[in-house]
């Protein structure tokens, strides 16, 4: 902090310095001045970048440092947080499938049932049997009904017993 108020000062003594009536003139860029500039400034990222990958693998080595302290007891904190977050998720699917198949819904529709709470959940099982029941028709029935009849001859057509007319009689 005191650095950055010395520094502060030497430039605020510089600008005292200076004649107050004269003024910076700014300095007219050139098309190379521009280039020295992108120049230098691709050098410097060229420069961060390499820095970047020298210190990835010092980063890395430190996380695998850290991962040898590790105590057993931590080491088997981290597993069981895993697999109970697997009971989680498997306690979840399996309750979806269970009010599935106790409310007929089917698989394509699985995915409507969502997460949350079993309660949640068989309230969206519930509507959503609901819905497919209503979605569902009576089947076509191969048992005539009277009044419709079948296909029927067109009136204009020719017996199958006539000959053509191309045929002499």
């Amino acid at each position: 902090m005191s650095e950055e108020n010395t520094a502060t000062e030497s430039t605020n003594e510089v600008a005292a310095n200076e004649a107050p009536g004269a003024e910076k003139v700014p300095e007219e860029r050139t098309p190379e001045s521009y280039m020295d500039e992108i120049r230098k400034l691709r050098d410097e990222a060229a420069t961060m970048r390499r820095q970047r990958n020298e210190l990835r693998a010092d980063a890395e080595a430190w996380r695998e440092k850290q991962d040898a302290e590790k105590s057993e007891l931590q080491r088997q904190q981290e597993q069981r947080a895993e697999l109970e977050a697997k009971l989680a998720d498997t306690a979840a699917e399996n309750t979806r499938l269970r009010l599935a198949a106790k409310y007929g819904i089917a698989e394509e529709n699985l995915d409507f049932l969502g997460s949350g709470s079993p309660e949640d959940i068989e309230d969206r099982a519930r509507r959503l049997a609901e819905l497919q029941k209503q979605q569902i028709q009576a089947p076509p029935s191969n048992v005539p009904v009277e009044q419709l009849g079948g296909p029927r001859p067109r009136s204009d057509e020719t017996p199958d017993n006539a000959f053509p007319p191309s045929w002499p009689v």
